[in-house]
């Protein structure tokens, strides 16, 4: 039965690497989302700032 083990051992390598290039795409897939976090974040900043603005002119015409 040794030929079984050898067998056994090559699978469980090949299930370890793809593991690791899931937890890889994992990783990549959470340092998108950081990033478009961080872009809406800037976004809704822009966007106060502009509504701060249209107050500022609604004063202003009053």
């Amino acid at each position: 039965g040794g030929g079984m083990q050898k067998a056994e051992g090559r699978r469980q390598k090949a299930e370890g690497r793809r593991q690791k290039a899931e937890g890889r795409g994992q990783k990549a897939e959470g340092r998108r989302q950081k990033a478009e976090g961080r872009g809406q974040e800037a976004e809704g900043r822009r966007q106060k700032a502009e509504g701060r603005r249209g107050e500022f002119d609604k004063v202003l015409a009053i």
